[in-house]
């Protein structure tokens, strides 16, 4: 009997190798004392963000990937609360935020809050999951399971406005 495969099988890619290892372990205990969680969840949440800041980078310029958001431009991925978590706390911590930034996407990644009706409906969440997976890197869907949402009220009050 011969076995033959149609394609092979490639392992996903270590998250972990997406930046230095110094920055992936300020980004850890970073977040691991913000948030106080375990460092093997802070380690495995860090990976999961990492591979979400590369999906960006991937498709930041792919004009037939994503979404249209209220300003006219393209949403490409959007983030869990898990993950949104992890951003945060690497947000406070400006150096190894910019390494992370640069080693992955060559340039500083901005975070722009906001909440679209794709991201309601659960439309934003296809985009991103099909994004992360075309990174090659491992997806751990503990991170992935929630629904996209912003960090950010609907309509939040705009300064000077009453």
């Amino acid at each position: 009997m011969t076995i033959t495969l149609d394609r092979l099988v490639t392992p996903a890619a270590n998250p972990r190798t997406l930046v230095d290892p110094t920055t992936f372990g300020k980004l850890v205990e970073h977040f691991a004392a913000d948030q106080q969680v375990t460092r093997a969840y802070a380690e495995r949440a860090v990976e999961q963000w990492l591979i979400f800041l590369k999906a960006h980078a991937d498709n930041v310029d792919n004009s037939d990937f994503g979404m249209p958001l209220p300003d006219g431009s393209i949403g490409r991925v959007v983030p869990t609360l898990p993950i949104d978590a992890v951003w945060h706390s690497a947000l406070k911590h400006t150096v190894p935020y910019l390494a992370a930034c640069e080693q992955i996407a060559g340039s500083f990644i901005h975070h722009i809050p906001i909440l679209t009706e794709g991201m309601m409906d659960g439309t934003a969440k296809t985009f991103t999951l099909a994004a992360l997976h075309r990174t090659g890197y491992r997806v751990d869907m503990e991170f992935w399971t929630g629904e996209a949402e912003s960090c950010c009220p609907p309509n939040p009050p705009q300064p000077g406005i009453a």
